[in-house]
């Protein structure tokens, strides 16, 4: 009777160890979709970047666990059922996905192999990119496969002691892999707060490139090139080459950091987008920013973001090139690189239901607080006024 007992026991024991660890890997899985798409978008605030990092190596530290139970499902094997295997297979495919991730992600953070390309993108690039393709794959395995936890056994002491070990181990590797990459920075490659390299600051047009294929090959013709601002505006306004560089024009420093793992601050010189806006005046309904470039690539910001957008001509002291945009480009700083729309064309102020757009901006609070190198944890780099 003792033993029939510890052997009935014993599943509904393995039992809550599977949903335990299965409930966490799927709590930590959301910490790194939601902190990994926040990173892809914006630059700051550093602490995403750091959380993505913690629990990175907190789901790490769960895999022995979660490794136990795949075993045992993979005991059972294939059978003649469709759906089970297709969920096994599934499974597979999430697992070798899963790990190659892990170990991009590990090599870029550590600063291993920091010049390592497949197919011209990066360990980063290619670390967000499975992650991103493997989403769909992870909903159909937790369609299939979740095992319906309940809540007395996510809060119960064992429960609560296995959290707090996972965010030990999660802390732990943290603290480890930045020790690790500090001790392999060189001088001339300093890093962010979201993992990227240094790269020709203060260069002009001598910093890297990062098109899409065929884009850049084609230079925009000058003379026939005409801006336009269109849209929930009073006035639209319409400028050829000439005519926008006649406008008054502003210097000032901003960094735009790259999501395939590199960083560059220039001196940017042209026009900011408020001073436009104003000029345009803004109908009541205005709510967004859209800005289409020649090749018909397009990037929207809320209008709020409208007194931290430039509109670029030159960097550096030298006229854009046309691999970086000429003749305009929008400079975004609080944006990762790909939403600065190069080859720019045109700007269209977009309507929206209950919008209030603001009567005139702030005379832009970039202009009389430049974004610093402070700013992005870049206090090496001088002021702008050394630079020019």
């Amino acid at each position: 009777m003792r033993a029939a007992g510890a052997t009935a026991a014993g599943p509904r024991k393995n039992d809550v160890n599977v949903r335990v660890t299965n409930t966490a890997l799927l709590l930590l899985l959301a910490a790194l979709t939601f902190t990994g798409a926040y990173g892809i978008v914006w630059p700051l605030p550093g602490w995403m970047y750091e959380a993505h990092r913690v629990s990175g190596f907190a789901f790490i530290a769960l895999l022995p666990w979660k490794i136990g139970i795949a075993l045992r499902s993979l005991g059972r094997g294939f059978d003649r059922r469709f759906d089970r295997s297709l969920v096994v297979g599934v499974s597979l495919l999430l697992a070798s996905a899963a790990l190659a991730v892990l170990i991009l992600g590990l090599a870029w953070a550590a600063n291993v192999l920091p010049g390592w390309r497949l197919l011209g993108d990066t360990a980063i690039s290619w670390h967000w990119m499975i992650a991103l393709g493997l989403l769909p794959f992870l909903a159909l395995h937790l369609w299939r496969r979740w095992p319906r936890p309940k809540a007395r056994e996510l809060i119960s002491r064992r429960a609560a002691l296995r959290y707090l070990g996972w965010g030990a181990a999660g802390l732990a590797g943290w603290g480890a892999i930045a020790w690790l990459a500090r001790s392999r920075e060189t001088p001339g490659a300093r890093r962010t707060v979201t993992g990227s390299r240094e790269q020709g600051s203060f260069a002009g047009n001598s910093f890297p490139v990062t098109n899409g294929y065929g884009e850049g090959r084609n230079p925009v013709d000058a003379a026939a090139w005409t801006f336009s601002l269109v849209g929930a505006v009073e006035k639209p306004i319409y400028l050829s080459y000439a005519a926008f560089l006649a406008r008054p024009a502003r210097e000032f420093a901003a960094t735009l950091d790259c999501t395939t793992g590199w960083y560059s601050t220039q001196a940017w010189r042209g026009v900011p987008l408020a001073e436009l806006l104003d000029e345009a005046r803004l109908s009541p309904s205005a709510s967004a920013i859209r800005f289409i470039a020649a090749t018909g690539y397009a990037a929207e910001y809320p209008l709020d973001e409208a007194q931290t957008l430039f509109l670029a001509t030159h960097v550096g002291g030298e006229v854009l090139d046309r691999w970086h945009g000429f003749p305009l480009r929008v400079v975004a700083p609080t944006r990762r690189g790909w939403q600065w729309v190069k080859w720019l064309t045109a700007v269209e102020v977009r309507a929206g239901p209950g919008a209030v757009a603001p009567a005139r901006f702030n005379n832009l609070a970039f202009a009389a607080d430049p974004l610093s190198a402070t700013r992005f944890g870049l206090a090496h780099v001088p002021p702008l006024n050394s630079r020019l």
